[in-house]
């Protein structure tokens, strides 16, 4: 039998060596990073405890490890050509790539009005773009350039109330699923780009939509509707009433099969009401409401995600969605939710953020995307707003996934100036930021929407010839 103080001494000789071990390591420039003491200290796999992640985006620690050995092959590597990254005012970098699809998007958006078509900017993000800020604004720049009106696409079902451009009630047993979330529901769903869908348990199921008085006639006036659905295993019915006006459809088909359902009405509609009836509900991915020319804006926040989840949608419904509401440009804007895992290194977060980006790159080649970045961001400390430095990591991990896909990125960390910028703009007054440091005001949201719209504006001037 081992003696108490042997097995004392035993131990302390482990922890002994283990400290002579680390200090030679160090001095031979060797380090392990503190993300994996990490892992090995909490038995996970993954340094994403505490954000809400799906099992099937959990990496595993081969992954983690990984560091040139995850870089893109050389078909995927950044193009080797004659153009040159164009920079403006060191935030946003846009990559040869970009720059020839967002000339397009610029070209085909500056013809909509005029030719009767309607092109879609989606802007995804987490809460930061909530209640559509940020949104908003880049959405009343676009349309004043291009044309266009509307709030874009909404969600049937609003449980956390983050809508803020029309009223929504519902009638029946309404329930909304998401991609991220473990849940049990009674249908497969094939999840689109906002990674939720909407359908009733009874055999009835009715919601409803009216303006907002207050609203700007820029908001209001959506005289083209279209019903997002894909069918149930048995048909369905629907009566459409818009202002008085009844329409009846069957809603039948492939499960899933993406079908729209498109209704004109007046220029600013009054009320607008689906009335479902069937055994199985059909499943809702959303209902858009847009003028039918122009350019339409889309606000899309998923609370708590630190990425858009395009790994765990299905691939065919967002090309579906890409092709039908025809996406001309994606913005997708994350990180706030990260800013609570406090690490040395973000190299997990990059890979995530790069498997995003692949995907989406891989189903969508033709789209440009623009990655905007994590904001700076403060906490209290002791009474005294404390600057969270690693934002700047976070941000940095962002931007090497983002050029990797020759996307482009706008650096919103440094825009608001540097490290120490969310205690800066909260000393504004009125305070650019909401009391949590990491959230912005509706002041600081506008001030972010007209940067990047400034940003962008000067890029399409760059890459386009001035109008006659």
């Amino acid at each position: 039998m081992i003696r108490p103080i042997k097995i004392f001494l035993y131990f302390l000789l482990i922890s002994l060596l283990v400290m002579l071990l680390d200090q030679w390591l160090e001095r031979a420039g060797v380090s392990v990073p503190q993300y994996i003491s990490e892992l090995q200290k909490s038995g996970a796999i993954d340094s994403t405890a505490g954000l809400m992640v799906t099992e099937a985006e959990e990496l595993t620690l081969d992954s983690l490890l990984w560091t040139e050995a995850d870089t893109l092959e050389e078909s995927d590597s950044l193009p080797r050509k004659k153009t040159r990254l164009f920079v403006s005012d060191s935030v946003l970098t846009a990559p040869p790539l970009f720059q020839e699809l967002f000339a397009t998007f610029c070209r085909k958006a500056q013809d909509a009005d005029s030719t009767r078509n309607l092109i879609r900017v989606m802007h995804l993000g987490d809460s930061q773009i909530e209640a559509d800020r940020i949104t908003s604004i880049l959405r009343s720049h676009f349309q004043k350039l291009y044309g266009g009106s509307g709030p874009g696409f909404i969600m049937p079902v609003d449980p956390l109330r983050i809508n803020a451009n029309v009223m929504l009630s519902n009638s029946g047993n309404w329930k909304l699923s998401y991609s991220y979330r473990k849940e049990s529901y009674p249908l497969p769903v094939h999840y689109g780009f906002s990674g939720k869908a909407a359908w009733f348990n009874d055999s009835i199921g009715s919601l409803t939509i009216t303006p907002i008085a207050w609203k700007s006639n820029q908001i209001r006036k959506h005289p083209q509707l279209q019903l997002l659905v894909t069918p149930p295993p048995d048909t369905s019915s629907l009566k459409t009433f818009i202002d008085g006006e009844e329409w009846h459809d069957t809603i039948k088909g492939s499960p899933g099969q993406l079908k729209l359902l498109r209704y004109q009405a007046a220029l600013y509609p009054k009320k607008i009401s689906f009335h479902f009836e069937g055994d199985v509900s059909p499943i809702i991915h959303g209902i858009t409401l847009d003028n039918p020319h122009g350019v339409a804006v889309d606000n899309i926040p998923m609370r708590g995600r630190p990425w858009p989840g395009f790994r765990i949608a299905s691939n065919n419904m967002l090309q579906q969605m890409a092709r039908e509401l025809n996406v001309g440009f994606l913005i997708l804007q994350f990180g706030t939710n990260v800013l609570p895992t406090k690490t040395d290194n973000y190299n997990f977060y990059r890979i995530h953020f790069l498997r995003e980006l692949r995907l989406i790159r891989k189903l969508l080649p033709e789209v440009p995307v623009l990655v905007i970045g994590v904001q700076a961001a403060a906490e209290s400390e002791n009474g005294e707003m404390v600057a969270m430095e690693h934002a700047q990591l976070i941000s940095e991990a962002q931007k090497a996934a983002t050029l990797a896909c020759d996307m482009a990125f706008f650096d919103l960390h440094k825009t608001m100036g540097g490290t120490k910028g969310a205690i800066e703009w909260s000393n504004q007054s009125p305070s650019l930021m909401l009391s949590d440091r990491m959230h912005f005001s509706k002041s600081g949201a506008r001030i972010v929407g007209d940067r990047i719209w400034a940003a962008l504006d000067s890029l399409r001037s760059n890459l386009l010839p001035p109008s006659p």
